[in-house]
């Protein structure tokens, strides 16, 4: 069950990144090609069952990260832990602000990088979680293989996610966000607007 819903959700995650790094083209490019790719993966028996996969994964995933002692499965329990918390925040946070009638595009997802000290949280929580899925599909797709050439194998794909990570968080970087978005940021107390580039 776990490896099936994580397949499922491993298409849906390499889409959604690639939809990410649209934002290097500006937030106009990223908002045209979200709404193309919203047509499926907002199609409901398509969103049911990708919140199915994320529900299956929850709950298979803490059990085999708990079973995973053997030091080739080490990177596959850590990523694995990782993408749990991620998961379990990303989505939940994202439900809970479609019920409030807010639209979770890249404004909603930049927002807490554009203000301190929220940015401190969102930045790595961001850039590990590409890096995460890297490894874990990594771990996946080489868990036959002997172990140098699957630690070979992992080593290339955790570069491969930081260089994507890089590339992302270097977009939302530098998109102005709306107001309406940074305000439950910048509200808080003890917190500040951090400066921004332009928009595209």
């Amino acid at each position: 069950m776990h490896r099936l819903s994580g397949s499922v959700l491993a298409v849906f995650v390499l889409v959604h990144v690639l939809q990410h790094l649209a934002v290097l083209a500006g937030a106009g490019s990223h908002l045209a090609l979200m709404e193309a790719l919203r047509t499926i993966y907002r199609w409901p028996p398509v969103e049911a069952l990708l919140l199915l996969c994320v529900a299956i994964q929850l709950m298979t995933g803490l059990p085999l990260a708990w079973a995973a002692r053997a030091p080739a499965q080490r990177w596959a329990r850590f990523s694995g832990l990782y993408l749990l918390v991620f998961l379990g925040i990303h989505t939940g946070a994202v439900l809970v602000a479609r019920t409030g009638g807010i639209d979770t595009n890249i404004y909603f997802a930049a927002a807490g990088m554009h203000a301190w000290p929220a940015a401190a949280f969102f930045y790595p929580y961001y850039f590990f979680a590409v890096v995460a899925v890297t490894i874990h599909m990594g771990s996946a797709l080489a868990r036959r293989q002997p172990l140098p050439r699957k630690r070979r194998f992992i080593w290339r794909c955790a570069g491969a996610g930081v260089l994507l990570s890089a590339l992302i968080l270097a977009g939302m970087a530098r998109i102005d966000i709306p107001a309406p978005y940074l305000q439950p940021f910048v509200a808080a107390p003890f917190s500040a607007k951090l400066s921004s580039g332009t928009s595209g």
